[in-house]
């Protein structure tokens, strides 16, 4: 009898259909972390090539910072370093990448514009009265901001791929 429902509902088939399904799983496993293992010598050539990039481009800045008054610094293009009182405007990068323009009206207030970098046309994001050596002085800081912001993506998709090569490692180790 046993014999018969075993027959009938294919029972006696299952164990070997279970190993096939692991070892199919081991196998997907195994080119999941090939894959992971390429991701992630892409991802570490990128962030190489951006982080030479920012060293580049910063060679051409001033780092300022007053560690009395200010938290963050700022990377100022060398006709712009020191005393800001004598200019109404002039671009900046913050140490994390942003790039601010900065106003200063007759009262000597401040005005920061961000300028985002994930915008195709940056320039349109610019006041139209600009001169043609401001907008120069903000292309020059823009490759900056935006070297910067491509290398902190970069090092995120590193990160990235590191942690999917290390959860596809540890499965191995699991299911061998």
């Amino acid at each position: 009898m046993m014999g018969l429902l075993s027959l009938l509902c294919g029972c006696e088939h299952r164990p070997s259909l279970v190993e096939q399904r692991k070892a199919e799983i081991r196998r997907n496993d195994s080119l999941e972390l090939v894959q992971a293992l390429r991701d992630l010598a892409a991802a570490d050539s990128v962030a190489t090539f951006r982080e030479l990039d920012v060293k580049d481009l910063k060679e051409q800045f001033v780092f300022e910072k007053q560690e009395k008054y200010q938290t963050v610094g700022y990377y100022v293009l060398p006709g712009y370093q020191g005393d800001k009182s004598r200019f109404t405007f002039f671009p900046e990068v913050e140490e994390s990448g942003k790039l601010l323009l900065v106003s200063i009206d007759k009262k000597r207030r401040y005005a920061f514009m961000e300028i985002d970098l994930d915008e195709e046309d940056y320039m349109a994001q610019l006041p139209a009265n600009l001169t043609a050596a401001q907008r120069n002085d903000i292309h020059r800081c823009y490759a900056l901001a935006k070297a910067m912001h491509d290398f902190d993506a970069a090092k995120k998709q590193q990160e990235k791929m590191l942690l999917k090569l290390h959860f596809y490692e540890e499965k191995m180790e699991r299911t061998h």
